[in-house]
């Protein structure tokens, strides 16, 4: 395996197309548009004949065929994509957008996904943004499909006609699932339904999580794999309120040395839920092992997970947010209300972030400055201009493949406005 990055860049970005980091590449979230024009005319459709074509089938060939005609710069193609995660604007692509994946995506491996909405994206009239993990096609340990003995069909093998996406996937020493929710191959469980009759004999966030986590206990076993395996989790969820239950059934299922793990307010595409979850697991088969992150110079979470895990040569961060976990947002990120027009709230936290990350860089052995992929969730995207630019200025042309998008709602502290979802290369 090699040690060394390789970006692809595309002109007038400040984001790379794509990161290079070993075995994996890390690619930028993708929309249809052209620099200095946004979207172009060839992806709307003609005035006056709004039932003629489709917007999102338009969006997702530009974006397909981009990266088909760049990916190989850095060895992979989308033949190659271990796991996709789509941000969608409107509910009514989400069908086209599966079918359209056949026409790109390997049939035999299509990769595990989590498709969710998202309230805005960075550019006006943008459907949709995708981004993506792939494997190197030269890797040592190529994609390998895993033959499922418990897990039932998704839902979209009815609904579609064909498995859209795989459950999990294996390649380059990690396992990748698909986003799961509460539903089996007939769609939500009865239980999650509005019109179930015993709405009360069950807290509906406990259940719908629970059936998701022994749903990938299964994945990951047939993967030949455990819970202890897992280095890194993402649970998009629509209620803020409900984090101290996931909590709690957390400790249950992660008793020690608990992933990485990301929490995302957003719209979920299955009404009735609460919560969607996928894993990250290291291979037992592979040659990484899973290692937790002690942090002395930086605030462990009040939650049960940890800063920060290492699995080789890739370190996964948990969600990052301007907090000190005792005073909700830290003193040092807070704008004194006595002189609130003086500094603006989003850059101080996006600062008091980026020194805790790159404490947390160093104790890994690594730097900042090897961050291979960033996702942004901000509550107000107005705050884009006023953060990003301190990340320009602290990483210059290495800034990471990154992805930014609005969240449906307050984040997991409250009181803070961006959180940051990371992932680095020690080299």
């Amino acid at each position: 395996m090699t040690s060394k990055f390789k970006y692809l860049r595309e002109d007038n970005n400040i984001y790379p197309l794509a990161v290079k980091a070993g075995d994996l590449i890390f690619i930028s979230g993708q929309m249809a548009y052209e620099s200095g024009v946004g979207i172009p005319d060839h992806l709307k459709l003609h005035e006056g004949m709004p039932h003629h074509g489709s917007l999102i089938e338009k969006q997702l060939k530009f974006i397909y065929s981009k990266l088909d005609s760049s990916l190989d710069e850095v060895d992979t193609s989308l033949k190659h994509i271990l796991k996709i995660n789509s941000f969608h604007m409107h509910g009514e692509d989400v069908d086209m957008a599966l079918r359209e994946r056949r026409n790109w995506f390997s049939k035999d491996n299509p990769p595990p996904s989590t498709l969710v909405f998202t309230p805005e994206l960075p550019v006006q009239e943008a459907r949709v943004s995708l981004d993506m993990i792939n494997i190197s096609k030269s890797a040592k340990m190529p994609i390998e499909s895993v033959k499922l003995t418990k897990s039932p069909d998704i839902a979209q093998v009815k609904s579609i006609g064909w498995a859209v996406f795989s459950q999990v996937l294996k390649g380059a020493g990690f396992i990748f699932t698909r986003g799961t929710t509460a539903h089996n191959q007939d769609g939500p469980l009865k239980e999650t339904l509005p019109n179930y009759p015993f709405p009360y004999d069950n807290n509906i966030v406990k259940y719908q999580l629970r059936y998701e986590i022994e749903r990938m206990k299964d994945l990951l076993e047939d993967a030949g794999a455990s819970l202890k395996h897992v280095v890194r989790a993402e649970l998009h969820m629509t209620n803020m309120e409900d984090i101290a239950i996931v909590d709690e059934l957390w400790k249950e299922y992660f008793p020690i040395d608990p992933p990485a793990r990301v929490i995302i307010p957003v719209p979920l595409v299955v009404l009735p839920m609460r919560i969607e979850s996928e894993f990250i697991a290291v291979d037992p088969d592979g040659p990484y092992k899973k290692e937790i992150v002690n942090c002395k110079n930086v605030p462990n979470s009040i939650s049960p997970e940890s800063v920060a895990v290492k699995a080789g040569p890739y370190l996964f961060l948990s969600g990052q947010l301007a907090t000190d976990f005792e005073n909700g947002l830290a003193p040092e990120a807070t704008v004194n209300p006595n002189f609130p027009y003086h500094k603006n709230q989003a850059r101080l936290e996006a600062q008091y972030i980026i020194n805790k990350v790159s404490n947390i860089c160093e104790a890994a052995g690594t730097s900042i400055e090897n961050l291979v992929r960033r996702r942004v969730h901000f509550v107000d995207m107005v705050d884009i201009p006023v953060t990003e630019d301190l990340w320009v200025t602290r990483l210059g042309d290495k800034m990471p493949a990154s992805t930014l998008f609005k969240t449906s709602g307050p984040l997991p502290i409250p009181s803070c406005s961006i959180q940051y979802d990371l992932t680095a290369f020690i080299k």
